[in-house]
């Protein structure tokens, strides 16, 4: 089977994450993976791990939306190639390759991975493009979420063409010991310090201006505690004079893109998603695989996520009630490993790549008979027939 999958770009982020992710999971399975970016720009990183994974990474550069030369190559390049499915991530893709999709005559499957429009972006007539594709010209729609599926439904994509796959994340090994005491020393120079982690791009539906604002008391009472937050984005400059303002400078470290996030949270005690608007994040399951205790906001998936005792939940935007959350969970470190010890084993049971995969496969097998048999094989590997 040949697939397509196709991003609006390969800078480091989510999607991004969770294309490596999917690279990693079914090229193993014999499964032949092209992915091709909308935009040249791209994080290293991420070329780097789909190739080590064995995908194909090409690049069709759309300065704008509606470029003709660059969407009469990607024509060109579905009609010589013989693509089985075409999986779209990201809103310039999903609507250009259900466009050239439906041209081709290959099944798409596009994708939702967010409950709001990201604001950086916003476009009524882009939205309003993106809606049309989503409910006449992709073959079906999959959701990252149940609250992503719900945001799909309201536009106006049926009930019935939507399918749900919540993101999943491998295991992450923990780290030695010495090496864990090491990297905390070189983070925080006392390694008994509190180290509170957040990861995600530095936009204001982030959060972290309402999470700078509830950790500036907790630093005049908690004088252990530090906060590093890993991500890019044009809202530093702001987090930078907020943090002056607050006088918390010298708690709140930026350090910009990191390639180590998983590595950083195994150095961790406390992870914090203060998001105002969520998909899934895979922040928060990478976390939670951290064995993290999580303070994350009631957005998106993440109350399923955090379900049982897998972490503390919070309204989104409210400053006094994550400082309160933060609070609890910096005085009590036997709380901090109860609920890391629940999130883990919550990931390890609902959220593990060999689930997400067979389901994936079965999702693709209602768009391409060429996936039934990858599925089979996998349904007959586990002893199901």
């Amino acid at each position: 089977m040949r697939v397509l999958q196709v991003l609006d770009t390969l800078k480091m982020g989510g999607a991004q994450k969770m294309q490596v992710f999917l690279a990693e999971t079914i090229i193993p399975l014999g499964i032949d993976l092209t992915v091709l970016s909308l935009k040249e720009a791209s994080h290293p990183a991420i070329v780097e791990s789909l190739q080590a994974a064995g995908a194909r990474v090409l690049t069709i550069h759309f300065p704008h939306l509606f470029s003709p030369r660059p969407f009469l190559r990607l024509v060109r390049l579905l009609r010589r190639e013989r693509f089985d499915l075409i999986h779209a991530y990201l809103t310039y893709a999903n609507i250009l390759a259900s466009f050239a999709g439906r041209l081709t005559g290959i099944p798409v499957l596009a994708s939702v991975r967010s409950t709001g429009y990201d604001e950086r972006f916003y476009s009524p007539a882009r939205i309003a493009l993106e809606n049309f594709a989503l409910r006449h010209l992709a073959r079906r729609v999959l959701a990252n979420g149940r609250a992503v599926a719900e945001f799909a439904r309201q536009r106006g994509v049926p009930r019935a063409a939507i399918d749900v796959l919540v993101n999943a994340v491998n295991p992450a090994p923990p780290l030695p010991p010495e090496e864990r005491l090491a990297l905390r020393k070189t983070l925080l120079g006392d390694a008994k310090r509190t180290l509170i982690f957040s990861a995600g791009r530095l936009t204001h539906i982030k959060g972290y201006d309402v999470l700078l604002r509830a950790l500036a008391p907790l630093c005049y009472r908690h004088p252990e505690i530090t906060l590093f937050i890993a991500g890019g984005g044009k809202e530093r400059p702001t987090l930078e004079r907020l943090s002056r303002e607050l006088g918390i400078e010298d708690r709140v470290h930026l350090l910009g893109v990191r390639e180590d996030v998983r590595r950083l949270m195994a150095a961790a005690d406390i992870y914090v998603n203060a998001s105002l608007m969520e998909g899934t994040p895979v922040s928060v399951l990478e976390a939670m695989a951290a064995g993290l205790p999580i303070v994350g906001t009631r957005v998106g998936e993440t109350p399923y996520l955090l379900a049982g005792g897998a972490g503390l939940l919070v309204p989104p935007g409210e400053v006094e009630a994550l400082r309160q959350a933060l609070e609890r969970l910096i005085a009590s470190p036997e709380e901090r490993a109860a609920l890391g010890r629940t999130a883990r084993e919550r990931v390890q049971r609902e959220y593990s790549p060999e689930t997400w995969r067979e389901n994936l496969l079965a999702i693709y097998a209602r768009l391409t008979p060429k996936a039934r048999p990858y599925l089979e094989h996998l349904r007959a590997h586990r002893g199901e027939g």
